[in-house]
């Protein structure tokens, strides 16, 4: 039977427009890595729904596998080892139909090189025809192992065969992936030229169908580190992900990264099996038993509030878990607190938040001004000739919390009667010797580190003694990025409550942008970016092009040599859409026109 009519209707065909070539993604690749909080992630799938969803969650690379379809059918992934059909055409036919045509990012062909019968200069260049940008060694006979495996050396349709298929890949300009397993597989890789060494670490566990595997996360981040170390000792270049075994959570992936100094990760069933089994299983059992569901929603949506509101700050990180231990403590004694961080960071709510964990009856939270370095607000004066005497806010207000703000505008003579308010409980006015009581509590704050404040003079060495016991520092936005999301859900509900306004969320294409965006006013210039972009926002989602211009000073910038390739990179995952793209790099839509000309870049996506 002759081949269908392929028609322009059909997916197949259009080809990707992303047929790098191996220098353009290596390039973007290692442009990625450059950006600040940043980690390779491939996704190695078998579907159009997947790769599309992959790739809008930020995948940076797609591996299209036969394993990937599999597993759509409900098939373990190990059965992709199995001779069940002819791998290459099974992988050609639903890759080029399904995933190229719609990929943002580069496409890697999981290429078999078992079958003695193919030559594999005609696979490849048929793979390379077809539009992809790199090649993967799968399925692969690293999996195999005792007298199979040595069969299948000795017959030379092995590793190094597998290792021939990505050297001829590299020799037509397309990128390459090896699997490996093994510290000799891996150097033989290196050794090759391959562009990426991905060690596998076992078939994945998790879910109803995973694998087992007796390898601990500590045990798998060993083991990686050593194999890395060999890889980098032969090639610095390579760049060295991590796949399978024990990993099936981003946390996990992160603790295992973080010791084997691995560049990235590539999930397979932790990226589409995995999940959907999950999703797919909640999802059909709300649909049975709704109402209960919806008590149980409401009642997580309460905690969640709660947690996010404790102690007037929101954040789950570290960094506020241990903030949030030490205000318990703090609010129980009667230390004089000094709150120190950036301005914008939330230092008045932190303030409130110790003041009304305390819980002291009748007792109110003062803010007082520095703005008169002499403290005349704080202790009063007496009356000058012919005048009144001032009364201070320590007489007016002797019971309340007393909130100083940026204590290290008082001049010296300030500061030492605050210090002999903080010792004996008693304040002398300016101007004569008259004593007042003050029973109340003071919290102070200030924009300058507590070891600046002494080192620079700023404060009495006694005073900074002092205050050193009941210290908080509040981090930086950009020091705790994981807490970004909820403090978004948090502004976003205070809109809702505020102005009566509908429900928003924010797309991961504003999160990306909001990830990525150094934040030197730190909160306060979060919840007024979220601001204008919910009066932007005509739908329920807040997308990257709903969020106003972030300066040029915090997006992250590459090194000069990969400008390029970092622009374009933007570019294509944008379809050349230069607002969305400009938006995307923190930088001015003229300035980005201004690269793209510089660099030669099309100005349209042709």
């Amino acid at each position: 039977m002759a081949d269908p009519i392929i028609h322009s209707g059909d997916p197949r065909f259009t080809l990707s427009a992303l047929a790098h070539t191996r220098a353009d993604i290596v390039a973007a690749l290692k442009a990625t890595l450059g950006k600040p909080n940043s980690t390779l992630v491939g996704a190695a799938i078998g579907t159009g729904m997947a790769a599309q969803a992959a790739s809008r969650g930020g995948a940076d690379f797609i591996l299209a596998m036969n394993a990937g379809r599999l597993r759509s059918m409900g098939a373990p992934s190990i059965f992709s080892l199995l001779a069940l059909r002819n791998s290459n055409d099974f992988v050609l036919d639903f890759a080029q139909a399904e995933i190229l045509p719609f990929a943002k990012v580069p496409v890697f062909f999981g290429a078999c090189a078992f079958d003695p019968r193919c030559s594999i200069e005609a696979e490849v260049e048929k793979i390379a025809d077809a539009g992809f940008g790199g090649i993967v060694n799968f399925p692969t006979c690293i999996f195999l192992d005792g007298r199979f495996r040595a069969d299948i050396e000795g017959a030379g349709l092995g590793f190094q065969r597998e290792l021939e298929m990505l050297r001829t890949a590299q020799n037509r300009g397309m990128a390459t992936l090896a699997y490996v397993r093994t510290v000799t597989e891996a150097q033989q890789a290196a050794q090759a030229g391959v562009d990426i060494v991905n060690l596998n670490l076992g078939w994945n566990v998790g879910g109803t169908i995973g694998s087992r595997t007796g390898v601990s996360l500590t045990q798998a981040a060993e083991y990686a580190k050593i194999v890395f170390r060999h890889v980098r000792a032969i090639s610095e270049d390579t760049l060295c992900v991590l796949e399978g075994g024990p990993i099936v959570s981003p946390d996990q992936m992160y603790e295992v990264s973080a010791v084997s100094k691995a560049d990235g990760y590539i999930g397979g069933s932790t990226i589409d099996r995995v999940p959907l089994e999950a999703s797919m299983e909640q999802i059909t059992s709300a649909f049975k038993s709704v109402g209960t569901l919806q008590k149980r929603i409401d009642e997580l949506e309460r905690q969640l509030e709660h947690v996010q509101r404790e102690y007037s700050i929101v954040g789950r990180s570290p960094s506020i878990q241990r903030i949030k231990q030490r205000i318990e403590k703090l609010a129980a004694s009667s230390l004089p607190v000094l709150i120190t961080g950036e301005a914008g960071t939330g230092k008045r709510l932190l303030a409130r938040g110790i003041h009304e964990a305390a819980r002291r009856p009748a007792s109110k939270l003062i803010s007082a001004s520095t703005a008169e370095s002499s403290g005349e607000a704080l202790f009063g004066s007496a009356p000058a000739e012919g005048g009144r005497k001032v009364l201070g806010l320590l007489q007016y207000h002797s019971t309340a919390t007393l909130l100083i703000e940026n204590v290290e505008t008082l001049c010296v003579d300030a500061q030492e009667r605050l210090m002999e308010v903080i010792e004996t409980g008693g304040y002398r006015r300016l101007g004569d010797n008259d004593r007042g009581r003050f029973e109340g509590r003071l919290i102070l704050t200030s924009t300058q580190p507590l070891s600046q404040l002494g080192s620079s003079g700023l404060l009495i060495p006694s005073l900074e003694s002092r205050l050193a016991p009941g210290h908080v520092f509040l981090p930086n936005l950009r020091d705790r990025l994981e807490d970004l999301p909820l403090l978004a859900e948090h502004f976003l509900q205070a809109l809702r409550k505020d102005r009566r306004s509908r429900k928003l969320s924010v797309d991961h294409s504003a999160y990306r942008v909001l990830m990525t965006y150094g934040w030197p006013e730190n909160i306060r210039e979060l919840r007024s970016v979220l601001e204008t972009a919910a009066i932007c926002c005509e739908g329920d989602w807040i997308k990257a092009e709903h969020l106003p211009p972030l300066s040029d000073a915090g997006a992250p910038q590459p090194h000069p040599a990969d400008e390029r390739e970092w622009i374009l990179d933007a570019l294509q995952r944008h379809r050349f859409r230069r607002g969305e793209t400009a938006r995307y790099l923190g930088i001015s839509r003229k300035t980005l026109y201004n690269k793209m000309r510089a660099y030669g870049l099309p100005l349209t996506n042709a």
